[in-house]
């Protein structure tokens, strides 16, 4: 006669309930966090889609960081306090035979809009090379 475990098994249900919910408790100790949207298209569609923080203390400073091609929806987590310390924040599309185009903020007004708007819409019309 197999002996009985004084164990109960966990199941798969109440597993990933418990993950969900470590994740969750996890993500809202980020109180300074901010998942930001972006909506961004082009006319013409597929254009790159970059964004660069200057200034500040953010991770990746400096440098030009991918967010994809238009038309671009997608959510990047920033830092309230890095943002409002940085000097610009640059949004860049780039469409090969078109001129680029960038939009720029200032930290905190980047922040502002953010708070105003919960998104980032932006939709240039990109203008043909004439080489």
């Amino acid at each position: 006669m197999p002996s009985k475990s004084r164990f109960c098994p966990i199941s798969r249900n109440t597993l990933s309930l418990f993950t969900f919910l470590f994740g969750l408790t996890l993500l809202s100790g980020c109180a300074d966090s901010k998942s930001v949207r972006f909506k961004i298209n082009s006319v013409p569609k597929g254009a790159h889609v970059l964004y660069q923080v200057q200034g500040g203390d953010m991770p990746c400073q400096g440098k030009w960081v991918y967010l994809g091609n238009t038309p671009l929806q997608g959510v990047q987590q920033f830092d309230e306090d890095q943002l409002e310390d940085a000097d610009k924040i640059i949004l860049r599309i780039m469409h090969n035979g078109y001129h680029d185009q960038s939009r720029e903020w200032a930290g905190e007004s980047f922040w502002q809009e953010i708070e105003e708007k919960d998104v980032i819409f932006w939709t240039p019309e990109l203008i043909r090379n004439k080489e």
